[in-house]
């Protein structure tokens, strides 16, 4: 088995759920790849549904960080360039084009350096 994955080594449930008859609440302790150990508590009508429920959460947590930025920018960049290229067209100069590639470099890098601020 690889090394470099996570593991689940011990899962334990503590009690009954209050609000949603029939699931129980699970502690998982789950060894990460740098081989700290980490407790995260999970619900489900049993011990494998508990933890697939826990990998499906870590799953669309991960997804909704990385992908739902990204349309939203290329609809918004893509706005920019077409009010820019009609705005050019109807004065017949490519000043308004250079201005809205202009407005989206500058806006790309703001976005990209207040991520990478927040990130540290």
């Amino acid at each position: 088995m690889p090394k470099n994955r996570r593991k689940a080594i011990h899962c334990m449930m503590l009690e009954e759920s209050k609000t949603s008859p029939g699931y129980y609440k699970y502690q998982i302790t789950i060894k990460e790849k740098d081989g700290s150990e980490n407790k995260v508590p999970a619900y489900g009508k049993d011990m494998q549904d508990a933890i697939e429920r826990l990998l499906w959460n870590e799953r669309v947590d991960n997804v909704m960080e990385k992908k739902l930025t990204t349309p939203i920018f290329v609809i918004l960049g893509l706005s920019i360039v077409g009010l820019s290229a009609t705005l050019s067209v109807k004065d017949d100069t490519p000043l308004w084009l250079l201005l809205g590639i202009f407005a989206i470099g500058l806006s790309s890098l703001v976005v990209y350096t207040i991520e990478s601020y927040l990130k540290k």
